[in-house]
């Protein structure tokens, strides 16, 4: 293990319980997700120090797979066995000592990791003093009941990963752990993401990272590692295509405008989040094909909470709405940021993952069912098809975007682009899906500043309509 003398410094948590309850079933934590994370961090120079919530020799959960080539090599490690002999007492650690903290997984977490007061005490301090927190698999468990200093959980409107009710129903212990850690997350307020069982799944949010499952585990380590170096230099600031004096040398007066009403202003404005406020831009450019500001706009959005999975589904949404060309336009911007920030294909939705209930995704869609079926399917059937088995069978029911961001980004891209004749009809659907009329009303003015003055005058008049009409 490392030892090197003034590296970024990890602190490593596993569990100290041994059985599963009364069950009398040994268990204790998992060795693939504390060395494969461990690899990571460690090829980058990152020291790490192990704890327990007791200290002293830690379980493991008896599923260890020596023919891993990462577990063989640690096993073969007899400082890496020294440190699991004799973990530090989670009780006797100081945050300050530390740069990040990270919650290995296996079931003994389940009993003595969420109502640790050590743990209770210990990650609101790494996570109020600017420093990463981090978990696996069954590690969240350390998380669903941490409040920080203004009484809010931890986790609440955060995106955060976790194994799986499904995963926990396929190893038969779903009726074996005090809770479901899936439940538990979401009661207190995660934004839950996940992918099918098994699959290689992370959620990153600013300084919060957690993994799926075992299979996630490396994956969580190069975030950790990536997030360490973004903390040493300050997070990359998005640079515009062109500054200030570039505009200004050629039009003063639009640099004054930009500078002072649209950034000073627009973007400062309350009554809609800096994440939504990123959706009506990045939609707007998307859809109007406007690559020459998407890197400043895209690095802006990763800044302000939207994560790269939602970017990725908003890009994928889009392809549909404004065309595959502008798709593809965004994908090309999109795949540099991504390199330029480390971002991994866990980060990013699978291929085929969980869906959404159809009705709380499509309300009231027997209406265009209606409209499909008289007006295109006879003239256009392969459109209809793909209308119907596609687009609102398989990308509107996709999990990666929440159904309300998929309902802000549809209509701002369409106002953007000035197809508005079934704006109404969208609109109505972004009601359901619970956007305001005063979060309506910023994106509307934010869009005046980004698809133009003249769009915005018929397209509010539909919104306006829309609105009315709910409120009778």
């Amino acid at each position: 293990m490392n030892i090197t003398k003034g590296a970024k410094k990890v602190l490593f948590v596993v569990t100290s319980c041994n059985v599963k309850g009364a069950t009398g079933i040994p268990t204790g934590f998992n060795l693939s997700e504390v060395t494969h994370p461990l690899e990571k961090l460690e090829a980058s120079g990152v020291v790490v120090d192990i704890a327990s919530i007791k200290g002293g020799r830690a379980p493991l959960d008896g599923l260890e797979d020596f023919n891993d080539p990462v577990n063989a090599k640690y096993w073969a490690d007899a400082d890496f066995r020294k440190a699991l002999a004799n973990t530090l007492k989670l009780d006797d650690v100081k945050a300050s000592d530390y740069d990040a903290i990270f919650f290995a997984g296996g079931h003994g977490t389940m009993w003595d990791f969420a109502d640790s007061p050590a743990i209770l005490k210990l990650v609101p301090e790494f996570y109020e003093s600017g420093k990463i927190v981090s978990a696996v698999c069954h590690g969240p468990a350390a998380l669903v009941n941490v409040k920080l200093s203004d009484g809010a959980y931890l986790i609440a409107d955060k995106n955060v990963a976790g194994f799986t009710n499904g995963e926990e129903e396929e190893v038969q212990s779903t009726n074996v752990v005090p809770f479901l850690l899936q439940d538990a997350l979401i009661k207190h307020g995660a934004v839950y993401k996940h992918a099918p069982n098994w699959n290689n799944n992370i959620a990153i949010d600013g300084r919060l990272i957690t993994g799926q499952n075992p299979q996630s585990a490396a994956s969580v380590g190069e975030a950790i590692v990536k997030a360490l170096k973004i903390n040493a230099t300050g997070a990359s600031a998005p640079k515009p295509a062109f500054s200030n004096a570039d505009v200004s040398s050629v039009s003063p007066a639009l640099g004054k405008y930009i500078a002072e009403k649209l950034v000073g202003e627009v973007w400062e404005r309350p009554g809609l989040s800096k994440h939504d406020r990123c959706i009506v831009a990045l939609s707007s450019l998307i859809a109007r094909n406007q690559s020459n500001a998407m890197p400043h706009y895209f690095i802006k959005a990763l800044n302000n909470g939207i994560t790269p999975g939602e970017l990725s589904e908003i890009i994928t949404h889009l392809a549909f709405y404004s065309g595959v060309p502008n798709a593809m336009s965004a994908v090309a911007v999109a795949k540099d940021v991504f390199a330029n920030y480390g971002i991994s294909q866990a980060e990013l939705p699978s291929i085929a993952p969980l869906t959404l209930d159809k009705n709380e995704a499509l309300p009231g869609d027997e209406n265009r069912i209606a409209f499909i079926q008289q007006n295109i399917a006879p003239i256009a059937k392969g459109f209809a098809k793909y209308t119907n088995e596609l687009l609102y069978g398989e990308v509107w029911l996709r999990a990666g975007l929440s159904s309300r961001s998929r309902s802000l980004a549809t209509v701002c891209a369409m106002i953007a682009a000035g197809d508005i004749q079934f704006l109404g009809m969208y609109m109505g659907r972004a009601v359901e899906h619970g956007i305001t009329r005063q979060e309506m009303g910023e994106a509307l003015t934010q869009l005046a500043f980004y698809a133009g003055w003249p769009k915005l005058i018929s397209a509010s008049e539909i919104v306006k309509e829309v609105y009315d009409g709910a409120g009778k």
